[in-house]
């Protein structure tokens, strides 16, 4: 979810809003607005647009990619996984962050937050998740010893409602849907995390 232009991942808010936000509340997530904020790095990163990279930044951009899909990959794992069990343990007061742990793996400050947001607004709305996604090419636009960014664009099919139909456009509803973006990662502790992102909606990536 994040500024997204309010909003366009597969990650959008839901028709029933009031019951997304009470969820959240279940959740043990903030109820602040549907996207969390962007953050700034301490250190501008280093554009490597036009320049040569060494040998060990291009071990950091691997890992920095590595990390970033593995983010991604984790976080479809869970919205793909049926809705109802997910809701029914969200309705008895469960945690976003019991229920879908290895999003702290990847995710951290208003990212974290943000995905637990997401993921409890398509479960309380009673979604399918996407059938198929791809992650496309992602590349690292920028980077310093301990933060970078990577640009790129996710494209799935396939979120439909409990009864089988296309799910609401604001979460790519309708077949299929893309969103294009930036993500800003941090080294925490060894490991890459994204901080936060920011993503727009696009008909096809």
């Amino acid at each position: 979810m994040s500024s997204r232009e309010q909003k366009a991942k597969v990650r959008k808010w839901s028709p029933g809003c009031a019951a997304v936000m009470a969820a959240v509340a279940l959740a043990g997530c903030g109820s602040g607005s549907s996207g969390h904020p962007a953050t700034t790095h301490p250190t501008p990163p280093t554009s490597m647009k036009g320049t040569t990279t060494t040998g060990s930044e291009s071990a950091a951009a691997t890992a920095v990619i590595n990390a970033w899909e593995s983010a991604e990959q984790t976080l479809y794992g869970y919205l793909q996984a049926p809705w109802q069990q997910d809701r029914a343990n969200l309705v008895a007061g469960e945690t976003a962050g019991t229920l879908w742990p290895k999003l702290a793996d990847y995710f951290v400050g208003p990212s974290l937050q943000s995905e637990q947001q997401f993921l409890v607004g398509v479960k309380m709305g009673q979604l399918n998740g996407p059938v198929t996604f791809n992650l496309g090419h992602p590349t690292v636009t920028a980077i310093t010893p301990t933060s970078a960014t990577v640009g790129g664009c996710i494209y799935d099919t396939g979120t439909t409602t409990a009864d089988g139909k296309p799910g609401p456009t604001n979460l790519d509803g309708g077949g299929a849907g893309g969103y294009s973006g930036t993500w800003n990662l941090q080294l925490v502790g060894g490991s890459w995390k994204i901080g936060s992102f920011k993503t727009s909606s696009v008909t096809k990536c």
